[in-house]
């Protein structure tokens, strides 16, 4: 079933953006043209992340049918929508952040929310009591945001997609969860599809609205249903947390870095760990490999940990940050 999903969607996907970058090449609205935050340095098709949105959507209505959860539904589409006006004519900041915003509190008000976060390594929790849904609000849109400053060379955020639904996709496999590995599977097959397109040197790129789609919707995932995948972890915001460890952390480190340096962080910029890597000469195959490929580990890690100990968890969440920013360390070649 799962094999069979991917393969669907990844031709799905690669069908509806070979038919975006036939119907965008007719409109220069869509073309990305370099500026100061730019990994790229010819105007290239962006927007093309609407290929996923469409595979992920169509495949999830027409296999859970009248199980499909409205909430997410209604709240990405959303979320798509304004993104796309975005990728297409430039949408005010604050509109985004609120449609994010807006998304993200219906989706928490008919879905249910975050309630306590624990680590790997600890026995106890922290229960968010009262504070629950204004966290699991905010916790959402960061994770739209920070996948979003994340997609910022060629494949990175599609191989993070690819990384991401695969760990999905083999934890509900592994703990019988087929909601979650169809919908792990489902991804898989969306970005792989996409990757085709945006794997170095990059054809299109996804665009805000792709971004926020896969930001969204790994932030969501485990609430779609909560009490099933309470078997893999018993705080279920710590597995997106996992799965995203390193989109996280480069996010957060890069804004502290910024407010410490007091650097406005909301203007173009390449302070991005990721992009000191790319600056420095690696290829951008390279670090979406990385990248992707420590997303899977992590799954792997996860289901390792349930029987048998957490230790590799523990060590790939620490040791994938350092080797981050040591590799960005390196002398920048420009």
């Amino acid at each position: 079933m799962e094999i069979g999903l991917v393969v669907s969607t990844f031709l799905s996907s690669l069908a509806f953006i070979w038919i975006f970058r036939k119907l965008a090449a007719w409109n220069s609205v869509l073309l990305d043209i370099p500026n100061e935050r730019s990994s790229h340095s010819q105007p290239v098709i962006r927007g093309a992340g609407i290929g996923i949105v469409l595979t992920v959507l169509g495949t999830y209505v027409a296999l859970f049918g009248a199980q499909a959860n409205l909430a997410y539904l209604l709240a990405v589409i959303s979320i798509s929508i304004v993104s796309f006006l975005d990728d297409l004519f430039s949408v005010p900041l604050l509109i985004r952040l609120a449609v994010h915003f807006a998304a993200a509190a219906i989706f928490v008000f008919f879905s249910g929310s975050y309630n306590e976060i624990s680590a790997p390594w600890f026995n106890s929790s922290l229960n968010f009591g009262a504070l629950a849904p204004w966290i699991s609000v905010f916790f959402i849109v960061g994770a739209i945001n920070a996948f979003n400053f994340m997609d910022g060379i060629d494949g990175i955020a599609g191989a993070q997609g690819v990384g991401v639904g695969l760990g999905w996709m083999l934890l509900g496999y592994s703990f019988g969860l087929t909601t979650y590995s169809n919908l792990g599977a489902i991804i898989v097959g969306a970005c792989a599809g996409f990757l085709i397109f945006n794997w170095q040197p990059a054809k299109v790129f996804m665009g805000d609205v792709g971004s926020t789609f896969l930001g969204f919707s790994f932030a969501v995932l485990p609430l779609i249903d909560p009490v099933g995948v309470q078997r893999i972890y018993p705080a279920p915001i710590a597995i997106t947390i996992i799965l995203l460890w390193l989109f996280l952390f480069d996010t957060v480190f890069t804004r502290l870095r910024q407010l410490f340096r007091l650097q406005p962080f909301w203007r173009a910029h390449r302070d991005h760990l990721y992009q000191k890597i790319a600056l420095s000469g690696a290829s951008h195959r390279a670090v979406a490999c990385f990248f992707g490929l420590t997303a899977v580990a992590l799954a792997l890690a996860v289901v390792y940990a349930r029987t048998m100990g957490s230790a590799p968890l523990i060590l790939i969440l620490i040791f994938s940050p350092v080797v981050l920013m040591i590799w960005a360390r390196k002398k920048r070649l420009t």
